[in-house]
């Protein structure tokens, strides 16, 4: 018996609904991880079709985002078709924009309707949507019918950490606390790019016999740490090194980074910086919603001791100050961020 879920499912929740029976009409995934949205839909096409009858029993159909883009005759058709060898068909749709705003009233909207809440047995429809509506109408009946919802959103640190040391398990491999907080947040807690730098981190593993890796290794593998490099700078203006300042500017010039990028990330510091010092714990700063990492928060917590609360509103204050001469023409954007970083060792 399916239980009704009148709810978006998180990960969990769906994992757990996927391994009591993928028996469900219809599963409408959305939020921003990429790439458990793509596991989820890879897992349901390995159960429900049979291998080798993919390209007879599995149909792609892609939209645009708004609901007059898919050919839903096409669709209907198909739902009346049953699989050829698979316990059901699956019918993959992407970006239909069905619930991401009110149904249609006319008489085609109406059929839509029904067929989408009367789904044949053979039959299971997967969507992957940008955007879905909680309190959407044909959303509320589908759910009815048996279908779910799941929002599946970048995961926390700790199930982060977790993920990473049960793919470096699996290829023999031990990683430190501090290396793989290190990965994940040069990634920005994406699944997908994780994934994409463990591969290559697991290539020269393999190529070179080692078993440990150390965040020295995925300094020397890995994508470069902005983030790391914004605090180098962060502790150069607290010093009031205005030297080693412009030695950091210089490294984000050889790596091509826009005037404008180096702006935004020492705009965003100096925010952090501002909550974290109002804060005073790294929970506290964790529940304002700054981070999700408790490695970050007593990062940022450590730097904003450096720091009065009158230099970060003023280093804050600067960088808009910068943003709007830049923008205005006033002043071109590379001697902006200059005068900016200069200014900010110089405050007291």
């Amino acid at each position: 018996m399916r239980p009704i879920v009148n709810k978006h499912m998180d990960y969990k929740e769906l994992t757990a609904d996927l391994t009591r029976a993928a028996d469900r009409p219809a599963y409408i995934l959305c939020g921003e991880e990429t790439y458990l949205l793509q596991q989820i839909r890879q897992h349901l096409l390995e159960k429900l079709i049979t291998p080798g009858c993919e390209p007879i029993d599995r149909v792609n159909i892609a939209g645009d985002g708004n609901a007059r883009s898919i050919d839903w005759q096409r669709i209907m058709a198909e739902m009346k078709t049953p699989p050829f060898l698979s316990s059901k068909k699956v019918i993959s749709l992407t970006r239909t924009g069905l619930f991401s705003s009110s149904l249609a009233t006319d008489h085609e909207a109406e059929e839509l309707e029904a067929l989408l809440t009367h789904i044949p047995e053979f039959c299971c429809l997967v969507f992957l949507e940008e955007d879905v509506v909680y309190n959407n109408r044909l959303l509320r009946r589908m759910r009815e019918a048996g279908a779910v919802s799941a929002k599946l959103d970048r995961q926390n640190m700790n199930d982060l950490m977790r993920w990473v040391a049960g793919l470096c398990s699996r290829e023999n491999l031990r990683i430190t606390r501090e290396a793989a907080e290190s990965l994940i947040l040069r990634c920005e807690l994406s699944m997908s790019d994780i994934a994409s730098e463990l591969s290559t981190v697991f290539l020269f593993y393999q190529f070179t016999g080692k078993e440990d890796i150390l965040t020295e290794d995925i300094d020397f593998l890995c994508r470069e740490d902005m983030t790391g490099k914004i605090f180098d700078l962060t502790d150069a203006i607290a010093e009031r090194r205005i030297d080693a300042a412009l030695r950091m500017i210089d490294v984000f010039h050889e790596r091509r980074e826009p005037p404008l990028f180096i702006l935004t990330m020492l705009a965003r510091q100096s925010r952090d910086l501002i909550v974290a010092k109002d804060a005073g714990e790294a929970e506290r700063i964790i529940a304002s919603g700054v981070t999700k990492s408790l490695f970050y928060a007593r990062k940022l917590m450590r730097q904003a001791r450096r720091f009065s609360m009158e230099k970060l509103e003023s280093m804050l204050e600067g960088c808009f100050q910068a943003d709007f001469a830049i923008k205005t023409g006033r002043m071109d954007d590379q001697d902006a961020v200059t005068v900016l970083v200069i200014r900010a060792c110089e405050a007291g």
